[in-house]
């Protein structure tokens, strides 16, 4: 069963930050930070273990790791159904992601994690 919760549970607030502030000093002395993250926080929907990691250090080291299969997903009707594809083959580290057809599609769906692969 589940219980009512008071209005004021939910409501979001507009002041709340996302990701983790500026690094504490001494910063790490390795190539795979990022000194404009390690200075004003890192902000991205990135798993912890590569806060403070430039874009190019987070694919380099999926990249080590990476499965060899392909998703190919063919005109669908909805950015949606797309972003979600692309969102799961992200989870499971896939190597690339096709669209087949003449659809484009909306890549806020995806939520930036195309970026990664």
């Amino acid at each position: 069963m589940v219980e009512d919760q008071p209005d004021d549970e939910f409501v979001e607030r507009e002041d709340r930050e996302v990701g983790v502030g500026p690094h504490p000093l001494p910063w790490p002395d390795d190539t795979r930070f990022d000194p404009e993250f390690l200075e004003h926080g890192d902000r991205r929907n990135v798993g912890d273990e590569y806060r403070y990691w430039s874009h190019e250090a987070i694919v380099a080291d999926l990249d080590t790791r990476r499965h060899s299969f392909h998703v190919a997903i063919e005109n669908w009707q909805h950015d949606l159904n797309i972003g979600t594809v692309v969102r799961t083959a992200n989870a499971f580290n896939a190597e690339g992601v096709h669209i087949v057809g003449k659809k484009r599609w909306n890549r806020r769906g995806a939520m930036v994690t195309d970026k990664y692969m």
